[in-house]
């Protein structure tokens, strides 16, 4: 008798976890942190909103389903921001930055618990994991109490005044708004394994408060574009000739600037790029010929790379005297030199091991194995970055004009200063053909020589 086996039911793959599938939720979550803000007076009633909303964020992508987990979030959240509201209360005048450490830290709490949460449904508890969620809490409370003047949602207090701070709804919403969304999105983050909720919440968080901080205004930039004709028409139509001084005929005055600063460029490229070559292989793992040597031009190269090239501009130009190409020249070579030795570094550590070991067993020296296993390896590359790093001295030789530093760019700050708007757009004009050429003939040379 034949019998026949019973189909197996198809089991449906869970459903991966991706940053997609929490969007929508986390907009959902930080709209009704917005509105539990308004109840932000009620520190009991506030924090356990914020705990049932941060149970329902976890229940809505499935982070946790259990009842448990929900009652630790809104018993912890309850007492965080309770204590919040006793230590902001207990407040003489302004909240201070030590007032707002105080009160931020009793935010951890609902750190401590949602870490813990998470981490129980994702296969394990780690304290680090745990350590990291309260301090993005707590630290999602602190900056926004730091930040709460230049918000405006708290009043600021001037020298003399004795009044106390009146606290508005718009602090608690700020507050609750930037650790429920720090905290929460570093949460998820770690269950997901993705740090894409923290990095996109973090960023909006932080762009947010630095708008605010910096007193950005769209409106004002509107405003500004409808007024900006009457300014632009002085720069139209360009004038490229000029007299010299009083008295003389107009000329052409580009040309003996654009000679020095092409000068400057290629004095800055040659000499920098060729000092970045062995400093290169010094702070790359592969060709340092000990660690002592490694760490220290590793970090003389940081520090170089750290200082802006307009500070080297002022500083060359204060030591060997403003508006010589001299200064511009030295400035470049720093500029060059941190820029060369960056990427060639980065290039040397990629490179192919097995003729630097060939060589070594053959018994050559480190400078041989330099020279010929290493180097050869990364000459196109070395010969491209220079190309690029004149490119850059020809924008970055513009720039440093205007502190003193010769080139074409005091020619233009010159013009600037006599509010000659016209011949500022012709300086603009050649300077933007020259660079167009430039980069063309740069970027041809590269892909030959790739």
């Amino acid at each position: 008798m034949t019998t026949f086996a019973e189909p197996q039911a198809q089991v449906r793959p869970p459903e991966p976890r991706t940053g997609r599938t929490v969007l929508l939720p986390f907009i959902a979550f930080a709209a009704a942190l917005y509105v539990i803000g308004y109840a932000g007076e009620a520190g009991p009633v506030w924090g356990l909103l914020i705990g049932l909303s941060t149970f329902g964020l976890f229940w809505w992508i499935k982070v946790t389903r259990s009842f448990v987990d929900g009652i630790v979030l809104v018993v912890a959240s309850t007492i965080s921001y309770s204590m919040f509201n006793v230590v902001v209360a207990s407040r003489e005048i302004g909240v201070t930055s030590g007032l707002a450490f105080r009160a931020a830290l009793p935010i951890a709490i609902i750190g401590i618990a949602a870490g813990w949460v998470t981490q129980r449904n994702s296969g394990g508890t780690r304290v680090s994991t745990i350590v990291i969620s309260a301090s993005a809490w707590a630290g999602g409370a602190y900056v926004a109490l730091l930040t709460a003047v230049a918000v405006g949602v708290l009043d600021r207090v001037r020298p003399g005044q004795t009044t106390t701070q009146l606290l508005t709804f718009g602090l608690f919403i700020a507050v609750g708004v930037a650790s429920g969304i720090l905290g929460a999105t570093t949460n998820v983050s770690f269950w997901l394994g993705k740090a894409t909720p923290l990095a996109v919440g973090g960023g909006a968080l932080v762009t947010i408060l630095a708008w605010n901080e910096i007193g950005f205004s769209a409106y004002e930039i509107w405003v500004k574009l409808l007024n900006i004709g009457d300014f632009l028409g002085e720069f139209w139509p360009p004038q490229f000739t000029w007299p010299k001084s009083l008295g003389q005929p107009s000329s052409f005055n580009m040309g003996k600037a654009l000679i020095e600063t092409f000068q400057i460029a290629i004095v800055g490229a040659t000499v920098g790029c060729f000092v970045a070559a062995p400093l290169s292989f010094m702070a790359s793992r592969p060709t340092a010929p000990n660690a002592a040597v490694y760490w220290i031009s590793k970090s003389f190269l940081n520090l170089v790379r750290t200082i802006p090239d307009l500070f080297w501009a002022v500083f060359f130009a204060t030591a060997v005297g403003f508006g010589k190409p001299f200064a511009g020249a030295l400035a470049m070579i720093m500029f060059s030199l941190a820029i060369m030795a960056k990427l060639l570094s980065e290039t040397v550590d990629a490179i192919d091991l097995g003729p630097l070991e060939a060589a070594r067993a053959a018994g050559a020296t480190h400078g041989q194995v330099i020279a010929r296993a290493a180097f050869p390896q990364v000459l196109p590359n070395f010969i491209a970055y220079g190309l690029y790093v004149f490119e850059l001295n020809i924008r970055a030789s513009v720039v440093i004009g205007f502190v003193g530093a010769g080139g074409i760019g005091r020619l233009l700050d010159e013009r600037r200063q006599f509010f000659r708007w016209d011949e500022v757009m012709a300086i603009v004009l050649v300077i933007f053909a020259v660079v167009l050429v430039i980069e063309a003939v740069s970027i041809y040379a590269r892909r030959r020589i790739a």
